[in-house]
């Protein structure tokens, strides 16, 4: 009866907040934060129940009230004697609030998309308890925004820094490949086809080069022989159409080594090959109109021409032979890029290994980058996953506890056991005769006369107990 008198009435205020999903999909944002619903509100709930915050709560509601001593003999004695109650401390009273803050979980999984959690709060007001509740509620629910927000920012700030160091090292790579290239020019690996065809072309060039020398040579020869033959034999020397004919065929050589058969120069030189063959041929039908004109040539004139002719091949020999060379030259150049290509190719593919490794680390940061901005400022929104209240504190009616029928009955039970119990063990411990019916079956005499119980004066009982302390001592040794 007591401990119902004392203790005090305590009522439950509860919410239930619901967690909504992201109203984006997922398949176009994807959400930076992905903690499991537990693990978030317990650490929201650290953070809650943090000795500042439940400061400020017990401040704003002064609940210092509802920290005194709840045992009841205590609150009994504090009743009696106000003067003995000891004032709880800070600490003390923290502890207590969070003694009675509980949040639960309830509901689906997060695939679902269906599940919430439940904060209940006990204190003595209803109201009060009520009003703290709900300040619970809005706690939890600015708190989850800005843990969201912050580990959104977190991650797009994280993911910059981290973007920033890929694309200079992807700036360094790129510049290591474009200075192999420029060193290397004409050397890689993607030029050995050209290369190659280029050597055929050299080839071919030198080979044509080298027979136009040689017919050079021969044409020199011969118009060294002719010169030195003289006047005797003028009569062979060649006419005028004949010696246009011979320069126009080397020159025509000679532009077959430069250009192809389309070329005008060599359409232009072959027609007048053409046009002074068909000359030479009128001429041998017509008779010797030719051999009168060949006659009044004057053989210094002759000589003088093919003096000339003599210079000319061999200035086109120097040209030939110089020309050569230059051709020899660049068949060696291209030869040694052939050569070194292979190696080149795998300096380059460390390079560009290193720089496709870069590239990828890079175009992978962007796109993190780019989808944490979009769940960061999605977060910012707030369409992102968010609590909602769908069953605000309720103002209880009735205590929560204590439950004052069960109580008395159990102080019933437990004072009933107790008296018997108390029987039981004081005859356990102090065991005797208390009538003449206990000795029957414990002695086989029987029993002749029994003493009643009797008051000494003070003095003799005193003497009497000393007597009987030491008769006990007597028969025990």
């Amino acid at each position: 009866a007591i401990v119902c008198y004392a203790l005090p009435p305590y009522y439950r205020s509860t919410t239930l907040i619901l967690v909504e999903q992201q109203k984006v999909p997922e398949e176009y944002v994807m959400p930076t934060d992905v903690t499991p619903l537990e693990r978030r509100l317990s650490t929201i709930q650290q953070q809650i129940m943090s000795r500042t915050r439940l400061e400020q709560i017990i401040k704003d509601f002064n609940l210092n009230h509802e920290s005194e001593p709840t045992n009841p003999i205590s609150r009994v004695i504090g009743k009696v004697r106000p003067h003995t109650r000891n004032t709880p401390g800070k600490e003390e009273i923290v502890e207590r609030m969070r003694e009675a803050i509980d949040v639960e979980v309830i509901g689906g999984s997060r695939r679902e998309g269906a599940y919430a959690f439940r904060v209940s709060y006990e204190g003595r007001d209803p109201k009060t308890t009520m009003q703290v509740t709900s300040t619970l509620a809005s706690m939890f629910i600015e708190e989850n925004l800005k843990i969201r927000e912050q580990y959104a920012e977190g991650t797009t700030e994280f993911l910059s820094s981290e973007l920033d160091k890929a694309k200079k090292a992807l700036e360094e790579q790129e510049r290591a490949v474009r200075s192999f290239k420029e060193a290397h020019m004409g050397a890689l690996p993607e030029q050995l086809d050209a290369n190659l065809r280029t050597l055929d072309r050299l080839q071919m060039e030198l080979q044509s080069v080298n027979d136009s020398l040689r017919n050079a040579k021969d044409r020199s020869a011969l118009l060294e022989e002719q010169l030195g033959l003289g006047s005797a034999q003028s009569a062979s020397i060649a006419t005028p159409v004949q010696e246009e004919l011979l320069r126009l065929r080397q020159d025509l050589v000679q532009l077959r080594t430069i250009f192809k058969e389309n070329y005008p120069d060599v359409v232009i030189a072959r027609s007048r090959i053409n046009e002074l063959e068909k000359e030479l041929a009128n001429i041998s039908a017509t008779g010797g109109q030719e051999s009168e004109n060949l006659e009044e040539i004057d053989p210094r004139i002759q000589n003088s021409r093919l003096y000339a002719d003599l210079m000319s091949v061999k200035s086109q020999v120097v040209n030939l032979e110089k020309r050569g060379a230059d051709i020899r030259k660049k068949i060696k150049l291209y030869a040694r890029r052939v050569e070194v290509i292979p190696a080149n190719e795998q300096k380059l593919a460390d390079l560009q290994r290193d720089h496709s490794i870069s590239l990828q680390n890079y175009q992978s940061l962007l796109g993190k980058k780019l989808n944490a901005r979009l769940a960061e400022n999605m977060e910012k929104r707030q369409k992102g996953e968010k609590f909602r209240i769908i069953d605000p504190a309720n103002l209880p009616e009735k205590p929560f506890k204590p439950n004052r029928v069960k109580v008395l009955a159990l102080g019933i039970l437990a004072s009933t056991g107790g008296g018997v119990g108390l029987v039981f063990l004081l005859e356990l411990l102090n065991p005797g005769f208390r009538k003449p019916e206990d000795f029957y079956g414990t002695l086989s005499q029987p029993v002749l006369a029994s003493i009643p119980t009797f008051l000494l004066a003070p003095k003799d009982n005193i003497k009497n107990k000393l007597k009987v302390i030491r008769g006990r001592k007597e028969k025990r040794a």
